[in-house]
């Protein structure tokens, strides 16, 4: 697996987020939507207004991972903040979004993603991770990196076909920090 340089996405990096994100979604879910609901979603999620409001937002965060020959792998979009949607007494790092670009796809990628993800909660003294799927999605994949499923939760798009709007809220348990004692 090449060694990932996490690069932080700011305002000045619209555009390219703007493309990196319709990229890694296009492939792959257009199964989903009703007639229109691809373009919506991307609008909505990757318009640049939006994109300009929530890269000018200090509680979300957008990273483009890129390997050392400066290859995008895809995209991950953070709440370094958020609290449990099943337990608001508990906030943790939650992953909102992570697309791989096809080149990518089913090489270990995007296991390596969470790690990073994981690594940037340990940081922030979280012990906790979360993140919501679709029940159709790639709940498998979450599942081999240690996350359980907690509780359902339900998408409401409009445009979302009824039998993928069901979903999982998932949460990983990290490890405390040790601290040293004399």
């Amino acid at each position: 697996m090449p060694h990932l340089i996490i690069y932080r996405a700011d305002l000045t990096d619209l555009e390219l987020v703007r493309r990196i994100g319709i990229e890694t979604y296009t492939p792959y879910y257009p199964h989903v939507w009703k007639p229109g609901g691809m373009d919506w979603y991307l609008e909505h999620c990757f318009g640049r207004e939006s994109l300009a409001k929530e890269l000018s937002d200090e509680r979300i965060e957008y990273y483009l991972p890129h390997t050392p020959e400066q290859q995008i792998i895809g995209l991950l979009k953070i709440h370094p903040n958020r609290p449990l949607p099943h337990d608001a007494d508990t906030t943790g790092l939650y992953v909102e979004k992570l697309y791989l670009m096809p080149a990518f796809f089913r090489k270990g990628m995007g296991q390596e993603l969470l790690t990073v993800a994981e690594d940037m909660a340990k940081a922030l003294h979280h012990d906790t991770i979360w993140l919501q799927v679709m029940q159709t999605g790639p709940v498998s994949a979450y599942t081999k990196a240690g996350y359980q499923i907690v509780q359902s939760t339900r998408f409401e798009f409009d445009y979302l076909k009824e039998e993928e709007r069901n979903g999982w809220v998932m949460v990983k348990q990290l490890p405390k920090p040790h601290i040293a004692t004399n």
